[in-house]
Formats: C-alpha cells, structure tokens, sequence
C-alpha cells in the first residue's frame, strides 16, 4: 500500500489527493459506491479495510465460512470493484469441495453462489485472464470440463504467454481419453514447457511425451533436464545409487540407436526419482498455480487519497542520552574496522569485540565502568568484517563465581542450567579473505586467547571477500559458512572441528557478478528450511537462494511487484526483516538508491510466498557509509520492530506503529540521532542490560554509547540453547546450533505480534504495556516447534530444545483407562540415514508382546489406540493382535529387536527359570547390578561421557553368568534376555557425525565372550537391540561360548539404558495356544497430543493419554493423508493398502476377545503384529516433508528409483477415496498472527 501522505510535502499530497478521487470515481459504478463521487469518511474507510482485511485473513487461513460474509459484504459495498468479486470467488471456489458437493441441497446453492459471483467477476474484469483461470476451475469442481476447457481457451486469449494456464489446459485435456484429446493435452505440455524451459517440473513431464511420441525434441529435453537437475546429481546418487548423469548419457545413445523402448524407460526412471525432490515440487508449483495467487490484496492507491484521514498518533518516542566516548584502559589500535557485541567470556555480561587494521581485541567492562583487553590477536591482513559465532559447539561447564562474590543468575524459565554454554569463535573476513581465530580457555588461569586455525585445503584459498554469514545450510546442527566474492557465492560446510569442506558444487548459486555485500538468513519461504537473502550495494540487485536442503540451493528472484516508481525488491541494496502487516509471511525494509523501500508479501501455502506490493516509506536521502545501513529492533519496546538507518552524520529512527489506515504496521520518522562526526559504523544492542536497546556508534576513530533512557514499556529477552537434558544430566544434543542462530521466535500478546529470527545468544522484544508475554513459539533450525506460555515480562528468559523422539505410540486399555505402552514401526524407517549414501535398511514387520496383567477386556473386545504424535508420517497395512495362552508360571516373550529379519525372526520364547547374573558392570569396573537385577523402572546407564544425542564414549555391559545352574550344566543352552530403551541419534546428527572426523558415527552393540588367552572374542558384531521405548530382546548364546567361563561383555557406543537383564539355562520350548482376535472396527480420528510424563532418572518418556493437548505442534508435511472414518478394510490384511497418519491422529482399534478362556492356571498374554512404515520428517531424512512416494512391502529399497508403484485399481481408488487429507498449512505458520 502507499504511505499516507505527510506533512513536508503539502503540495504533492493535494495533488495526488485530486488525482486520487477522480481515479476513484472512474474506477466505481456510479452511485455503487459509499462516496460517489466525493471523498470517502474515515468511519467508511474503516469499515471497508476491515472487511477487505478480515475477509483476506479468514481465506487465506482457510475459515472459508468466516470469510464468505465479509467479502460478500465488500461486493455490496464496491459493486464495480474488481476486488470484492475475485477474492469472493476464490473463497467459492475452495468451498466446492466432493465432501460439500455431495449434500444436494448445500451443494448446489454452493454452486449457485459461486458461479453467480464468478460471472459477475467477468463482467467487471473481462479483460483478466484470472477471471476465466477461476471460471474454469469452478466448472471443472462442478464436473463441467467442456466449460472448464472452453474458459481456460479464453484465458489465454488474454496471457497466451502463460506457461501455467497452458499447463493447466493440458491437464483438463489429459482427463479425455479421446485420443484427439490426447494429442491437444500433449501440445499444450509442449507449449508450456517452451514458454518456461528452465522449469525443471515441466522438462521432466514434457520428456515423457517426447519419448513416447519419438519427438526429435527428445534429445533437447534430455539435456536441459541434465542442465536444470545438475544439483540435485549426487544427492540423488547417495540416496538411491543412480546417476542421474549416467542414465541421460544412455539415454540419449538410445536415441541415436533407435532404442525407443529405453528412452522411454529412462524418462520414467528419471520422473520417478525426481518427481519428489524439493526444486521439482517447486518448480511444479510455479505452474500450478495456488488459488490464493489470485486474491487481490488491497485497494488501488486512488482509494486512500480519497480517505479523509485523521491525524495521526505518533508512536512513544525513543530518548537516548547524550552520546559518551566508550572509555578504554588499554589504546584501542587506529582505524577501526568493525565493532560486535556479544558475551564472549561468557560471564553473562556483553563484551567488544573490535576489528580494527591491525588488531582484533575484546573487551571486558570493569566495575569502575572503563573497558579492559579481554584478549587480543594480530589481525594479520586486510579484513574489513569480523563475526562472533560458535564453530566448534563445545559446550563447557563454566567456572562458578569467585568466593565471597556472589552473582546474580538470569531468571529462567525452562529447566535449563545457564552455567553450560558454548564460547564464541571469531571470524574476519576482507581482502585477506577468511581468518578463523578459536577461543580458546584455561580453565586453571581463567584467560582466553585467540588462537588462528588455518584453512589450508578450503577457506584460505578465498580473496577479495565481500561478506559472510552463518547458517546451517545442510540442517545437520552446526554452523556452516557462506561467502560472497567478487567472483561470486560459495556455500561451505562446518566439518564440526573448525574446518569447512566446500559445497557449492551442488547448487545453482546467483550469476558470478552479482558481488552481494549483504546476506540474510531466513526461511523465507516458510517451508522450515533456512533460505538466504542477497543483496548488492555494488550491483543494485538482490534474490534470494531458495533452501532444496540437504546443501542444495537455487537462485531466485523476488516476484517482479513494481513500486510507483518502478522500483522492485530485486533491486534492494540491503534489507532487514520485518513482518509489518503481521500476515506471518516475511516483509522486507529495503535500501534503492539511497530510499527507504518496504515490501510487502503473502503466503500461498508451504513454499509459496508472493511479494504484492513494494512502495517508498521515507524519502530521506541515506547516507553512504561503509558498514550496514539499517539495523531493526524495537527501540521503544511497543512490541513493533523500528528500523534505524544512517543518514548523513547521524542516524534516522523509523518507529513502527500501528497505522490508522489499515491497522497494520507503518514507520514514522523520530527525532534523529546527530552526530559531529560522520558515523562509520553502528550497532543496536543492550549494552547496559537494562531492557532498552542502545547505540553504539563508531566515529572519528572513538567508541560511542548512547544510552536508550527507556520508558514504562515492558520487555523479554529469549535466549536458546540446545542441550539435551536428561534426568540431571544436560549436553550438547548436536541437533541444533546451540544458539539455535536461524530459529524462528514468534511472540504473541494482545494484539503485539512479532517474529525474529534468531541472530546471536539472546533476542529481544519489546511488549508494550503486556505484563506476560502470552505465548512465545520458537522453530528451531531443525524444524521442532516449542512453546512458551505466560512468560513473565522484563526479564531474560532460557528455553531448552524440545526433542523429538520417533514412532508411532501406543496405547491400550487396562480395566480403567488407557494407558501408554510402547512405540511401533522402530525397524522400519524409511528415508533415514545413517551417513552420506548410506541409508538405513527397513523391516516392515514387527511381533511386540502386550503384557496380559495391562490389556484388559472391555465390553467384549480388546480396545488399542495407535496416535501419531510426532513429525512424521506412520503408514500401517497391517494390525493384528493375537492372544497367546500358556501355562502362568511360564513367562513368554516375542523377540523385539531392531535387525535383519533372520536375526529378528518372530518366535515365541519362554522362560520357567530365570537366573539372575552373578556380576554386572561397565568397562570402568561400576556395579550396575543392582538397576538391571528387577523390573522396577530403575535404569542402568553405562557410559559417563556423552558427545551427542545418542552418541557416547565407547562403554560396556559385562555380565558374569556363572551361576551354581549354569555350572552344573554340561553345555549349558543360554538364553539372554534384555530389557532397555535407546535415545537415538536422528538422520541430521548421523550425516554431522559422518563429516566429523574428529567424532565417530553410532556403533551398535556387539557381544563377545572370553577366549582361551584371557582376552574377549567378538562373537556376533551386531547382536541387535531394542528400538525406541522399552522393549525384550533375546539373544540365543547357545554354542556360542568358547571356554568354561561364561561371561559375556556387550559394547556399543550408543546410548542404552537397561531395565532389567537375566537369562535362561536349558529351557525345554513351554506349551501355549494362540487365537487370533477378530478385527472389528478401526477408526480414524484427529486426536491432538499427549502430555508428556518425564522419567526422573534414565527412564524414558511416556505419555498420559488422558491429560490432552489441541493446540497445533508441527510444521506441515506435504500430501495426502488418509481421510477421517472407517479404515478397518485397510489394515486387516498386509497388501500394501495403507493407513496413513500424520501429526496429532490417532487410529482406535477393537478387537474381538477369543471365544474360549485360558484354561485353569493359565495366562493370557498378546501379540501385536503390524506391517507398516514410519517417515520421520527430519530435514535429512530423504524425502522427509512429504507423504509421498508411498511405500509398499515388495520395494528393495526407498526411494526407489527403478521400481514401480504397483498401481492397480485398487490402490489408484485409495488415493482417490481414502488418501484425500492434507495437513492445514496455515494453521501451523500463522497460528500466533492469524486472527
């Protein structure tokens, strides 16, 4: 939107004010309007803003009956404008859903409404080819395809150059079986794909009719796929061994040699492997085309000049004190370069880290307020940057204060110890290139030092550097590096030990000269992968790599939205962040030319974010300087983010507030901030840690402080930090930066909204006169969301990373209520890797005993509840639950372990005589007896030294089974049975670990036994274990042993906790009978979440069923999920006909209770068989965000490149009737802002 006209230029706004009316007037039916011809009241603006903005809020959050009224109403208020009419339709046509349809009294007066609004919208808009792109989609949900094609035809009368109308078309045309119909389908793929050929989507669609039809094109589309998929080659190589690269050469051989049958082979091979990666889908989406694409989201600048608009309310102005030299015990060395501020010694108080031509010093304040050398290093070279950022993760215990000084700890909110933290590392960059400098600590002399550590195979080869920023660009926990040269954008990887391995390679990275000299990490796109912003103050360009995850990224543009001048966010010289109409998609405060520009965006969907307006918001001449033009932060603490930019010899504040005009977020200007002196360089930051954001200039080679005086506004700062807590015990988790740097924090209370994303070790906001910051969410890098609920205001505040955990739960019900049991699927993940191009193999069944003491009979049947609480997609095409009887002084177990299927093979075992071990204890001689001699929800936990999330020192079980039984026995038949939980590694931290070499990678437990010299001979290198929650293994050590001496030592460096552990000498196989209960409904139901119950000590977590959670918890995954309702036909039997539930579903099974009893001193016990897969929604897992591909019990493998989906009727029906649900993206993204 315009900015509202002000003060300083009169004539310009009577001008435009004139203007503004008669292009209103012309744009209205005469007397349809509330102002006729005149100016419009600021009671009538009022009232249609907040119906244009209510209305647009309701449909783009998908409450399409809350929207409905509201825009109808602007139709009746603006019967000749163009904007009530479309955005209308649109809010029509996604009401025509089957469900609704289907109702014949509400389905046609549906209908009727929206194809009356959609004629009305061509009439007013005849010449827009949305209007018949929306025609034809209303018609085609009403089962009217010749209407459908015959306004798509007319569309492009309008845009015959639309690449997504042709695309379109030739869908509509595809569903004709007439083989004319056919043949116009594939000329309108054609046509698509010539009009957009570096669509990537669109080439591998297109190969598939060239190839059939033996197109001499064929060759051409072969090699622009080549070109356009060159990211994505070896990632793809990894994942499913196929090279991308091999296969077009074959390919286009074939072609030569007349071999139809392989090319077209090849073309499906390549769609198949390709079809779900990220830059297909988002290339896909550029032609499919969101209906919200449509909406228009404001009024034409004529209608508010004609608003006869109050004065305006000027937002609580900032006072600073008078600007004071920062005073230093030590010289600070001439030309000062750079300046941050961060706790570098982490004492909880901010430090100066200075750059200047020769020297890099910190500084500490001492108590008589002057500022004292930290530690300092020679520079060493022509650096004009520095950052300081943790490289090295290496999360320390800090040294308690000094006796008798007693220091006051920060108010925390979480459980989380703030005397572990991870120091920060420097980073200079320039001319020089790159200088990597380690802080250092001795912990016995309390100092710091700045120690260099050369790059000498990577970054030192770097020269003439621009800028860098930190992200992590592969999402595997740690900080990786990105440079910008005069020759262009290098992506570089943190190895984890201070050294980087180059990436670029893997990328389609901005032209070599665009020379960008600022770059913004953010998920732009919303899609929960990081995304970098790039600007040029030498080139005036900017765009955006698009995030394709695992290393991958693509250069964008911004979408071309003009601003009155002509001016687009493409050519922004520097930007900062804002969400100014608090819509949850990212707006941009831009510098053009020395103007101050905003741009304003939209979010279609999960990955579709749309700039809609751009417009100057200060004519202010900026000044050149040589550093950073603009910083954000909320000066006066209103909770709206204030820009500050450099203006000449001093700084201009922008303050946010809310406007009159639309209720959203605009900037007036402040009482500037002068200076003397031109200002080199400054920072906004808490210097005095006192709530209010300081200034902290550089000029005339001096350190200025302006102190913020502040005001009675309250404030919060979040501080996060991804540790790993356990018990007592906390480390690093190794899944996120510990800063989280990049994570999303979004703050909600009243009517404040606010995101940031997270650049240093605290973030702040401003809250106005909320004394509790009602909810504050934080995305964490990796994509898992945690909330914080009614944190008190005017303080800092720690939140520790949620973890996520993996599987499907299950409950079931014990004689009162239900009750959590275990997880299920935890041997058959799919699309987990253990390391580059290693993926984890999967078993698609599993056999889990149910203890018969907990299920218990209700009404008849045997009642089980299967949730999916977690990040992640659980595909079921079997449940089965069989009762086993057996004599009850025999216990019975299944064998519960993660393995291949002849190590895990199902079979019953049974245990009379239990023995006890006689020793049990770790590899440093610690008895642990004790916690694993009973079931009794005491674990023993073996290691000491913890380096990740389930990653520890090399520890072992050794267990002594000589017993006076096992004695006595002349070859004595052991049975081993172990009792425990795993806390896993996941996909991001397995692929960080593999590129450590400083680290190993997850070893499972091995077993050996004594040797006849003394020593321990490995018997089984891999002997299996129990995945997840609690769960029985048994490992069979008969024949096994090679000495008298029967003691076993199991070692791993995974992290184990064991319950209880005992074996069996000798035991003869027990009687028992099996009967297989009757599946007699299976339910589909959106349940929501468990509240988690924390184990006190090394237990896991369970969950209370009865204690629920509705509120939203994970982002959106991609496709289509089964729909609510009856899905007993599709797991009574294991033909791939799935059930698939996502976040916060639960499946409510009843089983029919076997005719005949347990005979008299029997028991009855269960087994739960299910077939079925689980896809954790990691960033690394492949193909992790979305449903698909499906899996199905004959693939070798997953994804699986060469194989085929066995698309048959039946299945092709469950898509159509069955798996139809998809996961509400707005819901997630704009939780906290919608209204």
């Amino acid at each position: 939107m315009s900015t509202r006209p002000t003060h300083n230029y009169l004539i310009v706004a009577a001008v435009i004010l004139f203007i503004g009316i008669l292009a209103l007037f012309l744009t209205l039916q005469p007397g349809g309007g509330p102002v006729g011809s005149g100016p419009i009241s600021y009671d009538e603006a009022q009232q249609l803003l907040r119906l244009k903005n209510e209305g647009i809020a309701y449909l783009e959050n998908e409450r399409y009956a809350e929207s409905d009224p509201l825009l109808e109403r602007l139709t009746e208020e603006l019967p000749g404008d163009v904007i009530g009419f479309q955005n209308l339709t649109i809010c029509r046509l996604l009401q025509l859903t089957p469900e609704k349809l289907v109702d014949h009294q509400s389905g046609k007066q549906l209908a009727d409404q929206a194809q009356a609004t959609v004629a009305q919208l061509i009439k007013i808009a005849p010449e827009s080819s949305a209007s018949y792109v929306l025609s034809a989609r209303i018609q085609l949900a009403l089962g009217n395809e010749s209407k459908a094609e015959e306004a798509l035809q007319q569309a492009l009368e309008k845009s015959p150059e639309s690449a997504a109308i042709w695309f379109e078309l030739s869908q509509l045309q595809k569903q004709n079986v007439k083989p004319e119909q056919q043949a116009l389908a594939n000329a309108s793929l054609k046509r698509a794909w010539e009009l957009q050929p570096d669509n990537l989507f669109l080439a591998i669609d297109y190969l598939q009719v060239a190839a059939v039809e033996k197109s001499e094109q064929t060759k051409a589309v072969f090699e622009q796929v080549k070109q356009l998929a060159a990211p994505l080659a070896e990632s793809v190589k990894d994942h499913t061994r196929l090279d991308l690269n091999e296969v077009i050469k074959a390919s286009l051989q074939a072609i030569t040699d007349g071999k139809w049958n392989l090319v077209t082979r090849n073309a499906r091979v390549l769609r198949n492997v390709l079809i779900a990666e990220d830059l297909v889908k988002s290339d896909r989406r550029r032609v499919e085309q969101n209906p919200l694409e449509f909406v228009i989201p404001d009024f034409p600048p004529a209608f508010y000049a004609a608003v006869e608009w109050p004065a305006q309310e000027k937002p609580l102005s900032v006072k600073f004190a008078e600007a004071r030299a920062i005073e230093f015990n030590e010289e600070v060395s001439a030309d000062i370069r750079d300046l941050k501020i961060a706790d570098f010694d982490l004492d909880g108080q901010p430090d100066l880290i200075l750059l200047t031509a020769e020297r890099v010093q910190v500084f500490q304040q001492e108590k008589d307020g002057r500022w004292s050398v930290m530690t300092s290093a020679a520079a060493e070279g022509d650096f004009r940057e520095i950052h300081a950022v943790d490289l090295d993760g290496d999360v320390q215990q800090l040294a308690p204060s000094p006796a008798g000084e007693k220091k006051e700890e920060p108010q925390t909110i979480a459980a989380i110890s703030p005397v572990r933290d991870a120091d920060l590392d420097l980073v200079l960059a320039g001319k020089a290139g790159i200088r990597i400098l380690e802080n250092q600590v001795d912990d016995k002399q309390g100092t710091r030092k700045l120690v260099h550590r050369p790059q000498a195979d990577s970054l030192d080869a770097l020269s003439d550097v621009l800028t860098v920023n930190f992200s992590d660009l592969d999402h595997d926990g740690d900080l990786d590096l990105v440079a910008s040269t005069g020759k262009g954008v290098s992506l570089w990887s943190n190895r984890g030990n201070l050294s980087f391995q180059d990436i670029s390679a893997n990328s389609q990275l901005p032209p070599a000269d665009l020379a960008a000299t600022s770059i913004v990490r953010v998920d732009w796109d919303r899609d929960v992968d990081l995304d970098l912003i790039l600007c040029s103050r030498t080139t005036r360009q900017a765009g955006y790599l698009e995030n394709l995850r695992h290393g991958r990224f693509r250069w964008r543009t911004f979408s071309k939205v003009e601003s009155e001048n002509g001016s687009t966010a493409n050519q922004f010289e520097e930007c900062v962040l804002t969400d100014y109409d608090r819509n949850g998609s990212w707006d941009l405060v831009g510098v053009q030319r020395q103007a101050l520009m905003l741009a304003g965006t939209r979010l279609l969907g999960t990955g579709e974010v749309q700039v809609d307006s751009v417009r100057q918001i200060q004519a202010t001449k900026l000044a050149d300087i040589q550093g950073t033009l603009l910083q954000a932060g909320d000066l006066n603490n209103d909770g709206v983010l204030d820009v500050l930019a450099s203006g000449g010899n001093g700084l201009q504040v922008l303050l946010g507030t809310a406007e009159h005009r639309t209720e959203q977020t605009a900037y007036v200007t402040d009482e500037a901030i002068t200076s003397a002196n031109p200002i080199q360089l400054f920072r906004v930051a808490d210097l005095n840690q006192d709530g209010s954001l300081d200034v902290i200039t550089v000029e005339a080679e001096k350190v200025m402080f302006l102190q913020n005086q502040g005001n009675d506004n309250h404030w919060i700062d979040v501080s996060l930090r991804a540790e790993q807590v356990k018990g007592e015990v906390k480390s690093a988790s190794g899944r996120v930066n510990h800063y989280g740097v990049g994570s999303l924090v979004e703050l909600r209370s009243g009517a404040i909204y606010q995101p940031q994303i997270v650049a240093g070790q605290s973030t702040h906001f401003g809250l106005g006169k909320q004394t509790v910051a009602e909810a504050i969410r934080v995305l964490w890098t990796n994509g898992i969301p945690v909330n914080i609920i009614n944190a008190k205001t005017d303080q800092r505040i720690y939140e520790k990373q949620t973890l996520m955990g993996s599987c499907p739960y299950l409950y079931i019900w014990d004689g009162e209520q239900f009750t959590f049991y275990t997880d299920l699927l935890w041997a058959a993940p799919i699309g987990l890797q253990f390391g580059k191009g290693i993926v984890a193999p999967s078993r698609d069944w599993e056999f889990l005993k149910i203890d018969g003491d907990r299920l218990q009979e209700k009404e008849g049947y045997y009642e089980l509840r299967i949730t999916e609480e977690l990040w992640e997609a659980g595909y079921f095409d079997l449940v089965e639950l069989t009762a086993v009887d057996h004599p009850a002084e025999v216990e019975i177990f299944s064998n519960e372990k993660v393995g291949p299927p002849d190590l895990a093979a199902f079979k019953i075992h049974a245990a009379r005589e239990t023995q006890t071990p006689v020793g049990a204890v770790n590899h440093r001689g610690r008895d642990v007896l004790p916690e694993i001699r009973e079931v009794d929800d005491v674990y023993a936990k073996t290691f000491d030294e913890k380096y990740r999330q389930g990653l520890a020192e090399v520890h072992t079980l050794e267990l002594d089974l000589n017993t006076a039984a096992v004695k006595q026995a002349k070859t004595p038949r052991i049975k081993l049975f172990l009792t425990g939980w795993l806390y896993p590694t996941d996909t991001g931290i397995n692929l960080a670990l593999d590129e450590n070499p400083a680290l190993p990678s997850p070893r499972p437990p091995s077993l050996a036994v004594p040797d006849k010299n003394g020593g321990w001979k490995t018997i089984q290198p891999f002997m299996g274990f129990p995945g997840g929650k609690t769960k029985t293994i048994v490992v069979d050590l008969a024949d096994q042993f090679l000495t008298d001496d029967y003691r076993v030592r199991i070692e791993t460096n995974m992290e184990f906790y064991w319950d209880q552990i005992f074996f069996t000498v000798d035991e003869s196989p027990a009687e028992f009978m099996t009967h297989l209960c009757p599946l007699e409904t299976a339910d589909l139901q959106h349940r929501g979440f468990s509240t988690p119950i924390i184990h006190p000590g090394n237990g896991p977590e369970r969950y209370d069923y009865q204690n629920l959670s509705q509120q939203i918890q994970w982002p959106p995954m991609q496709g289509g999920f089964t729909r609510y309702g009856d899905v007993k036909p599709l797991v009574e039997k294991a033909d791939n006909r799935l059930v698939i539930l996502g976040a916060g579903d639960e499946m409510r099974l009843r089983f029919r209770v076997p005719a005949d009893p347990p005979r008299p001193g029997w028991k009855r016990d269960f087994i739960l068989h299910n077939v079925g897969w689980d896809k954790d929604a990691n960033l690394h897992t492949i193909l992790g965000q979305a449903v698909e591909p499906l899996p199905f019990r004959e693939m070798r493998s997953y994804p699986y490149p060469t194989e085929e989906y066995p698309e048959g009727p039946v299945l092709q029906s469950d898509r159509e009737q069955y798996h139809t649900r998809r996961q509400d993206s707005a819901a997630f993204w704009k939780h906290l802002s919608r209204p």
